[in-house]
């Protein structure tokens, strides 16, 4: 009888041991970030080039979009536009054909993840001159930036260089 209760003692020692290394376990949360490189790369600066305005006159417009090799004709105290040229940029998308062609439709501000900072830039705020810019996509993966509308609504601008900038951005699509 002793051999028996001795082996159930062992018996009920090595199954509590069994019994509480089981209990012993922890879980773990595996995680990782997939980050898309676009090789977004500004090819071109956007220049609106030289404006030459009437500075009698208060308000003046014009529009560069991409669809235009040259700024459309000028309006109001804006005489001539000269050296201008489109901006232009490179991004490897997943999904192009979510961006317009250049010949299919106006400027925009996103598409296909993706958009730029500021649709509109006030270069002088005394005579508010703004520049409305969008894009479009060329030909492969390279976009134009243009302008849907450039102009002074509130006396002419000063004489001398005005520069601003934007940020093109990529986010992906959900």
């Amino acid at each position: 009888m002793k051999k028996y209760i001795l082996m159930l003692g062992v018996a009920g020692v090595a199954l509590g041991s069994y019994c509480a290394y089981a209990g012993n376990s922890a879980t773990m949360t595996v995680t990782a970030t997939i980050a898309h490189d676009v090789s977004l790369t500004v090819t071109q600066q956007f220049n609106l080039g030289t404006i030459t305005i009437d500075p009698s006159q208060s308000q003046g417009d014009f529009v560069f979009n991409p669809q235009a090799s040259e700024p459309d004709s000028a309006g109001g105290g804006i005489i001539s536009v000269t050296g201008a040229s489109h901006g232009r940029f490179t991004a490897n998308i997943p999904n192009l054909s979510a961006c317009p062609l250049v010949e299919d439709s106006s400027s925009i501000v996103s598409c296909g993840g993706l958009s730029i900072s500021d649709n509109y830039i006030e270069l002088d705020e005394d005579s508010d001159f703004v520049v409305g810019i969008g894009f479009a996509r060329g030909s492969g993966n390279e976009f134009i930036v243009g302008a849907d509308e450039i102009g002074y609504y509130n006396g002419a601008p000063k004489h001398k260089t005005y520069s601003g900038s934007i940020a093109i951005n990529y986010t992906p699509e959900s």
